[in-house]
């Protein structure tokens, strides 16, 4: 027993978490090394401290209210901030009671648990959500005036344009409308990726490369890659990665003279190929700067002069949404590249 006693020991000291007991009075009794580490605090100096005293003093109410909850339902669970060594920690605090064979109340054991990261990573989703909501209320008002100006002319243009050229228009100005609606359902609802399911990456990418328009640009044949995602905010990465590749991938030639045409403009063709953490999507075009490849992402950053800078904003913002990353680089083929890696827990 005694033996058992020093191996249960033992693998309480190697825990990250705090390991505490209190008594039944609610004092310090038992902890591991890891509460001296993170205060900086002697075993004479913590024993018989107070839960309370080793929090901000904003989170104490809460504190409190969780000990009487110990003892009162026999367990609780409650956040709290805390001034240690490693700066400004939020803590996770269990609490289960401890009673002897008859029945009397002895204190009190649980586990404190470092949860920093992941409140600050739900904070920053949480402040990203709103800055799309904020966009999807600005893009759709900004393009509802050009949506009804376009819509009355091509009404008048009926007359004198082709019926099949009438329908492909009237069928783009829809798509811009659903993806206006889209956009804003999905932001307000907090969340992008809402319907995952099992996607083949060739199909999604072909599909969206019929949707933009390539001005000559070429689509090598996507490999099949599956994973698990929402297939319509799929689609609109797609796009708009194709849509910037076309717009700022190919690469004028500077030494034509202004009457020549300005200047000609090589061709590119875009690869969809797949990596160790997921896939990524590149062409060979002029790439983008090394200074420029984390502005890129940031809303209005365009190049274009006709751009909203826009773009590359979505892309990221429905990568993030799916817990993917993305990242702009050098493509092998010497222009852009932009590498998404995804959960183990999302590939098919």
């Amino acid at each position: 027993m005694e033996d058992q006693c020093r191996v249960l020991a033992a693998a309480v000291e190697t825990l990250d978490d705090v390991f505490y007991v209190y008594d039944a009075d609610g004092k310090l009794a038992y902890w591991n090394a890891r509460l001296n580490e993170l205060f900086g605090l002697t075993d004479g100096e913590l024993s018989g401290m107070d839960p309370t005293e080793f929090f901000v003093a904003d989170d104490r109410e809460a504190v409190e209210a969780a000990i009487e909850d110990v003892f009162e339902s026999g367990q609780t669970s409650v956040e709290a901030r805390a001034e240690t060594t490693e700066g400004v920690v939020t803590f996770e605090l269990s609490g289960r009671l401890l009673t002897g064979d008859d029945g009397t109340v002895q204190g009190f054991s649980g586990v404190g648990r470092d949860i920093t990261d992941r409140r600050e990573r739900e904070w920053h989703l949480e402040r990203q959500n709103e800055r799309l909501t904020e966009f999807a209320d600005l893009l759709a008002h900004d393009l509802r005036t050009p949506l009804a100006v376009t819509s009355g002319h091509l009404e008048l243009a009926a007359e004198e344009l082709s019926p099949e050229r009438i329908d492909a228009a009237r069928d783009g100005l829809q798509r811009l409308e659903s993806i206006i609606e889209d956009m804003r359902t999905a932001t307000r609802e907090g969340t992008l990726a809402t319907d995952e399911q099992a996607v083949d990456i060739a199909d999604v990418a072909t599909m969206a490369w019929a949707y933009v328009e390539t001005d000559g640009a070429l689509l090598e044949p996507p490999p099949s890659i599956l994973l698990e995602a929402d297939p319509e905010r799929l689609l609109r990465l797609f796009e708009n990665i194709f849509a910037n590749a076309v717009t700022h991938g190919p690469v004028r030639d500077e030494r034509a003279s202004d009457e020549e045409g300005g200047g000609d403009t090589t061709e590119i063709t875009v690869h969809v190929v797949p990596t160790p953490d997921g896939f990524a999507i590149e062409d060979d075009g002029r790439g983008i700067a090394p200074d420029e490849r984390e502005r890129v992402f940031e809303p209005g950053a365009s190049r274009a002069a006709d751009g909203t800078g826009f773009g590359l904003y979505i892309v990221r913002a429905i990568a993030e949404a799916h817990g993917w990353t993305v990242r702009a680089t050098a493509g092998e083929h010497g222009g852009a590249r932009f590498e998404f890696d995804i959960d183990a827990d999302t590939a098919c």
